[in-house]
């Protein structure tokens, strides 16, 4: 939602149907109406618009142009390009990239990928899912966010102010507030996700070891996944092995770890929540740097941690 002290009118031969916007425009309160990029389809549709009252931002290219330049960043609307969905969609969920969402007083939670922001105007997030199908979503909706980030849980709640169907599923939602934003400590150390082969072992005389997945890592624990060999116990403790690469060296590591929470159901969905026994300093030197190179890849902190410590 823009201010609508910033705003401009517009007439209706400023705009020309059937051709792609060069910027959004807005209704006399500031809220969206078409986003950059769309075009407007009919003349009834032009008339429709006009009684809501046609503005634009003087200084929206200017802030566009900033935007570009700042990591991260992208514009709102369907010229997203497809390579970044693509990524997105592609690489693991990394801290930061995911968050999960519902529709204020409903339970249903859906989990989104955050697609990048407009400045501190806007930002974009891939379309809640069910079954491949898309949930309905309408403007004007306010939904609750919340994602874990570096040591704590964030959560906020934030109005859908464009759904975008073509050529990608996205939605657009106003900024939140900074009073809107809640921050919950969680966790002793950062973590980050990552897929490092491993094998458990349940003594150091068991020649029959069980391979498994790292699915993330902090120097207090893990979450790990079984791709062999039948379940862990809550409660039990084993030797995981594993290898790291840091800064161009590869690091062996056999720790003790205690099994402290099972997650999922049964099968290939099935993870588990480790704590490590006390590490020695190399071994707690060497993940300490793992983390901090792969946190290094985030260093724009996302919009729900801005203005918060």
């Amino acid at each position: 939602m823009e201010n609508p002290k910033d705003l401009s009118p517009l007439a209706k031969g400023d705009l020309e149907i059937g051709k792609a916007l060069p910027f959004p425009i807005y209704d006399r309160q500031g809220m969206l109406l078409l986003a950059a990029g769309q075009s407007i389809a009919t003349s009834k549709q032009l008339d429709e618009l006009a009684l809501k009252g046609l503005y634009q931002n003087p200084r929206w290219s200017s802030s566009v142009l900033q935007s570009k330049q700042a990591k991260g960043s992208v514009k709102p609307g369907v010229e997203i390009r497809s390579a970044l969905l693509k990524q997105l969609a592609e690489e693991p969920s990394e801290t930061g990239a995911s968050l999960k969402m519902n529709l204020i007083g409903q339970t249903d939670v859906f989990p989104v990928k955050l697609v990048g922001a407009h400045g501190r105007e806007a930002f974009v997030v891939s379309h809640p899912m069910r079954d491949g199908s898309c949930i309905f979503t309408k403007e004007g909706q306010n939904w609750e966010f919340r994602s874990f980030y570096g040591l704590s849980v964030y959560h906020f709640t934030a109005m859908v102010e464009k759904v975008l169907l073509s050529p990608y599923p996205l939605l657009v939602m106003s900024w939140p507030q900074e009073q809107q934003l809640e921050s919950t400590p969680i966790r002793s150390a950062r973590r980050v996700a990552c897929e490092v082969p491993a094998t458990v072992r349940l003594n150091a005389e068991d020649t029959h070891p069980r391979n498994a997945v790292v699915l993330n890592l902090s120097t207090g624990g893990a979450e790990l996944k079984l791709t062999s060999g039948g379940a862990l116990v809550v409660g039990g403790e084993f030797l995981l092995a594993f290898q790291l690469h840091v800064s161009g060296r590869k690091y062996l590591f056999e720790l003790p770890a205690r099994v402290v929470a099972h997650h999922g159901g049964a099968g290939e969905k099935t993870s588990y929540g480790l704590a490590f026994n006390l590490l020695k300093d190399s071994d707690f030197a060497a993940i300490h740097a793992f983390v901090c190179e792969r946190l290094v890849l985030k260093l724009e902190s996302p919009l729900y941690s801005v203005g918060n410590p």
